[in-house]
């Protein structure tokens, strides 16, 4: 079963190659939930599990490599004063920490090992395999920031570019519906094929004598991650991706599904997330139905009123379940700091950024020591210098000039993928053991920059699809 999934695979990413660019970014989405799947067998390659994503990001950085014209869109996209410049030196920086640093402060550097069967054992700093696989992560994630801004810049209109968002939803909420179904059916047979990778699987965790959701996922904390992700994009940018009414619906409840899932999942990163997530919500609404559509505030509070009432309702009738839900609660988030992970993880961070004041702000490399936070990693890993020029390139991604846009309906983009990155960012902040910041905000960032470039401010109005006759 294990070899008919991982055939079943390449023959998907061969589509990548060989098929239409909308096909690569529905495999590349529908392959984000399944983070626990080793696509080539690990005992070919010394243990080092290759899971999809990364797989058909390089597939689809391939394909635009085979073209002479995109190799030179790439190199231009790399060295761009957009923002991709500062993200190109972040690059060079961490390659050159990586290569370096565990060599100069070879045993000379307390730090915790990324791949440990105790994960509170101290080491003293030296290469390892993973300097060079985290390397190798972060090096596909930032090529996939290229990547993607130069699909933007091709012949692609919005919906194909964020169409494809609802498949990858659509996997990751069956994927954990099947696994929180396994609680009461032995679905082993179903699962275990998809469960492959060689590192620890935190699969049978429980929390109140309930079972974390986990999905496809190697542990409770990257499924809500992955949900976290997909919900964001889906709701900031739900009248993109589809205009038709029954579309719509559709994204709402994909969304309504995700949280639940997140919530499922018990990861305390992910209900930080989905508070957060539902902050941006409230957000969102006062600045574009209030502020700029001037849409009565009691027409949509009705709306709203009405769906928490619809929840509450339900909730009053199953007192068990309120209850579950609030000790789950308390126990995950209230009194976090009291939980054997959370010294765990705060340990982590601790000696890492020690770590960073002992090699003197240069970093110990990628991939030399873990930490809980993305944040820590970034620095503790590239250093002080590689830190800087990576937020340097967040700030500009993100800012940038787009609030100069006149046409509304190009800001209306621009601020809902700003609103999406907004909750993936801080639950990778929560939960980051590594300086790569992942192929999910690769591919929003490669969109964002991707839109500013191809439309210059003060310039016309930008076509995101075929527009009726008449339409404004």
């Amino acid at each position: 079963m294990e070899t008919l999934v991982i055939g079943l695979f390449w023959v998907l990413a061969a589509q990548v190659l060989i098929g239409k660019p909308r096909t690569g970014l529905c495999i590349f989405f529908g392959s984000l939930p399944f983070g626990a799947l080793a696509v080539i067998p690990t005992a070919l390659t010394g243990g080092l599990t290759l899971t999809p994503t990364p797989i058909i990001a390089l597939l689809i950085g391939a394909r635009l490599l085979l073209n002479r014209q995109d190799r030179s869109s790439l190199a231009g996209i790399a060295l761009s004063k957009n923002g991709t410049v500062y993200l190109t030196v972040f690059w060079m920086i961490a390659c050159a920490a990586t290569l370096l640093m565990p060599r100069i402060f070879e045993s000379e550097v307390t730090i915790f090992p990324i791949r440990s069967s105790d994960m509170i054992v101290e080491e003293l700093l030296h290469p390892t395999t993973q300097n060079f696989s985290q390397l190798t992560y972060l090096s596909i994630s930032v090529f996939a920031v290229f990547c993607f801004v130069r699909l933007t810049h091709k012949n692609f209109n919005v919906a194909d570019l964020l169409g494809p968002i609802r498949l990858g939803a659509l996997i990751t909420v069956a994927t954990g519906a099947i696994d929180y179904a396994s609680n009461f059916v032995n679905l082993s047979a179903l699962l275990d094929p998809f469960r492959t990778a060689s590192y620890a699987l935190l699969t049978s965790n429980e929390v109140f004598g309930n079972k974390r959701t986990v999905g496809l996922m190697p542990e409770a904390s990257s499924y809500g991650s992955v949900c976290v992700f997909f919900l964001s994009l889906l709701y900031f940018l739900r009248l993109t991706v589809h205009k038709d009414p029954l579309g719509y619906a559709k994204n709402i409840g994909l969304v309504f599904a995700l949280v639940l899932m997140a919530l499922l999942s018990t990861s305390s990163a992910a209900i930080v997330c989905v508070g957060v997530f539902l902050v941006l919500v409230v957000a969102d609404w006062l600045w574009h139905d209030v502020s700029i559509r001037k849409t009565p505030l009691t027409k949509t509070a009705l709306l709203w009123g009405c769906v928490l009432s619809l929840v509450a309702l339900f909730l009053s009738f199953q007192p068990r379940l309120l209850s579950e839900l609030s000790d789950i609660f308390s126990h995950m988030i209230l009194y976090k700091k009291e939980s054997h992970s959370y010294e765990e993880r705060t340990l982590w961070t601790t000696v890492s950024l020690q770590a960073l004041q002992d090699t003197y702000g240069l970093g110990v490399g990628v991939g030399g020591t873990r930490t809980s936070s993305f944040l820590a990693a970034l620095f503790s890993n590239t250093g002080v210098l590689g830190g800087l020029f990576f937020m340097a390139f967040l700030l500009k991604a993100l800012l940038g000039r787009w609030s100069y846009y006149r046409s509304p309906r190009f800001r209306s983009v621009q601020r809902g993928l700003f609103f999406a990155f907004i909750p993936p960012f801080v639950n990778l902040l929560l939960v980051g053991t590594t300086a790569d910041f992942g192929l999910a905000l690769a591919y929003l960032l490669g969109i964002k920059l991707g839109l500013v470039s191809r439309y210059p401010a003060r310039s016309s109005e930008l076509k995101l699809e075929p527009q009726p006759q008449g339409a404004r």
